[in-house]
This record gives structure tokens, sequence and C-alpha cells, in this order.
């Protein structure tokens, strides 16, 4: 008796079709991230949530065939607000913004009621497999502009740092209080 295997193969074939593909596991397309090795690069950095500022608030007005016009003569005011920790990074950095931000022709208020609040935070992120690859750990910087309790933009961005930089960025915390205490017991 002969076997013909032509009725199992399009059976095969069949219930095969009907399976749904298993997704396959990919990586992400190449990306550029900068690195934070110097000081000016924290004028980079600063440079970047200027410009950011400068596009959200300011803008490039133009007229009704594209051509740009000059901007509004009114200042606008901003109340940059430091961290409530900070690192000796985020402590230039917000040198930096503030020269940034003049130049571009902001007010900068230094009563917290004057102007828009803009706040910002920059944190690490240190992963073992990642140091392991590249020996570098990364900073996440975000920033915000509120107006009456809402966001009116908010900006992040993420650079390398070699890891022996990473206690720059470290924020430091208030003196922690201690106390002496007698211990009595049996």
């Amino acid at each position: 008796m002969k076997i013909s295997y032509a009725p199992l193969v399009f059976l095969c074939l069949g219930l095969g079709a009907c399976m749904s593909p298993i997704p396959i596991q990919t990586s992400y397309p190449t990306t550029y991230q900068r690195e934070m090795l110097a000081v000016h690069h924290w004028d980079v950095m600063a440079t970047d949530v200027a410009n950011w500022l400068q596009n959200l608030l300011m803008g490039t007005p133009t007229d009704e065939q594209g051509q740009a016009k000059p901007r509004n003569a009114q200042p606008i005011v901003l109340n940059v607000q430091q961290p409530q920790y900070n690192s000796e990074a985020s402590s230039v950095f917000h040198s930096l913004l503030l020269t940034q931000l003049v130049n571009r022709g902001f007010v900068i208020g230094t009563n917290s009621s004057e102007g828009l609040p803009v706040t910002y935070d920059i944190k690490t992120v240190t992963e073992p497999v990642m140091l392991a690859e590249t020996d570098n750990s990364e900073v996440v910087i975000n920033a915000s502009v509120m107006s009456g309790g809402s966001y009116v933009g908010r900006f992040s961005d993420i650079y390398y740092i070699p890891h022996p930089n990473l206690g720059l960025y470290i924020a430091q915390g208030p003196a922690p209080t201690t106390r002496m205490m007698e211990v009595v017991g049996p």
C-alpha cells in the first residue's frame, strides 16, 4: 500500500496559514545623542532650553506672504526657579540658562510673583547593562513653563555623561539632622 504525502503537506500548509505570525524582535534605528564632557556642554544644554522657550513664547511672527515681521516690543517676563535640591551641574546650568534667556530678549524676574514660572530638573539614569557596554550614564533634562496652573509647554532632552562625572549631576539634599540618643535596656 502506497501512502500519498501530498494531502498531508496541503493540510499542514493550510493550518499554518491560519496562525497569526509571531512578532520578530528588532532593535531601534540608530540615533545620535550628545555627550556632556565639559562645562561648555552645560551651556549647550542651556542654549537648547533657551531656544525652545524662545520658539514657544516668542516664535517668529510672519505676515500673509510668510515674511518675518518685527517682534512685539512688549518683553516677556520669566521667573526661572531652581530645583529644590541642586547639584553642581544644575547650579551652573541655572546661571547659564539665565544668561541665554536674557540674551534672547527675555526679562528675568527675581520675585516669584513676577512673570511666567519656568521650572527644570536634571535627573541621572545609570543602568548596569549600559555601563558594561559604554561606561556612560545619561542625564535627562526637563523644563516646563506654566501659566495659571497649566502647562504652556514642556521640553525634555537626553545626554550622555561619562560615568566618572556622575557625581556632578546628583542632587544634594539638605544636610540630615542627627541626634544623640542614649539607649537604655535590661
